[in-house]
């Protein structure tokens, strides 16, 4: 079984056309030297994304913020997470690496090969379920530090109608996410409940490794919702002919 909710904090106002500051940063289908511009457009498009674009409801990237995910997934007999997670805040983005950036006009598929050096979660979180050899039941406030985290997203857009102009929305995306290192605290809201919290981060931080291999193919799956629930808010504010000129 799994389901994925995922309440994004889109700070967006519905827009027609693309913002005036970004006008310059559009790339034309039929530039031949299409992922050059991709590529420099995207590097000069950071300082945008970090702050948030509410024009086109794009988010602020670092912090970027999500007011609650629900994840209920069984991978394995060894592995069933069933969790709330509250006011989640991602810090570190602003140290992005871009690897790689590929695109094609005509296919509408691309992809990106990214490196986050480090970054920092906190939520409020409510678990149950099973991690490896240590059952989870816990319910408190989460933080943690993750370093040298490596993606690789492919995906593929499609189009769609809606009042007789075309628009793009996500078809297709998948992504491969590894994360170097990392260290967890949780603190749970009931103090006499302590001990079990301090169960499942010992756990984590003796061998972040072995968790971290464990619970990869959630994360990637979540990550994958998310990117796209993100993405199809932002490109439902343009015309598809807005977002990629002739």
């Amino acid at each position: 079984m799994k389901k994925f909710i995922v309440i994004c904090a889109l700070i967006g106002l519905s827009s027609t056309k693309i913002p005036s500051f970004l006008e310059s940063l559009l790339c034309k289908s039929s530039d031949p030297e299409y992922e050059k511009c991709v590529q420099s457009s995207f590097q000069k498009a950071t300082s945008y994304l970090l702050k948030g674009i509410p024009e086109l409801s794009v988010p602020p990237m670092d912090p970027f913020v999500l007011p609650i995910m629900v994840v209920n997934r069984t991978h394995n007999n060894a592995v069933r997470i069933n969790a709330i997670s509250r006011n989640i805040k991602v810090e570190g983005a602003r140290n992005i690496i871009v690897e790689k950036l590929k695109a094609d006009p005509k296919k509408h598929i691309g992809e990106i090969r990214l490196t986050l050096p480090w970054a920092y979660i906190e939520m409020e979180y409510d678990v149950t379920g099973q991690l490896l050899t240590i059952p989870l039941q816990s319910k408190g406030f989460f933080k943690g530090n993750f370093s040298d985290t490596k993606f690789l997203v492919k995906g593929s857009l499609e189009t769609y109608k809606k009042d007789a102009n075309e628009y793009f929305r996500i078809r297709k995306i998948n992504s491969k996410i590894v994360i170097g290192d990392g260290w967890i605290k949780l603190t749970a809201k009931n103090p006499d409940l302590q001990f079990a919290a301090d169960i499942i981060s010992n756990f984590f931080n003796e061998n972040p490794q072995r968790v971290l291999e464990a619970v990869n193919p959630i994360f990637v799956e979540t990550s994958n919702e998310v990117f796209r629930v993100v993405a199809d808010q932002i490109l439902a504010n343009l015309k598809a002919s807005e977002w990629l000129p002739a």
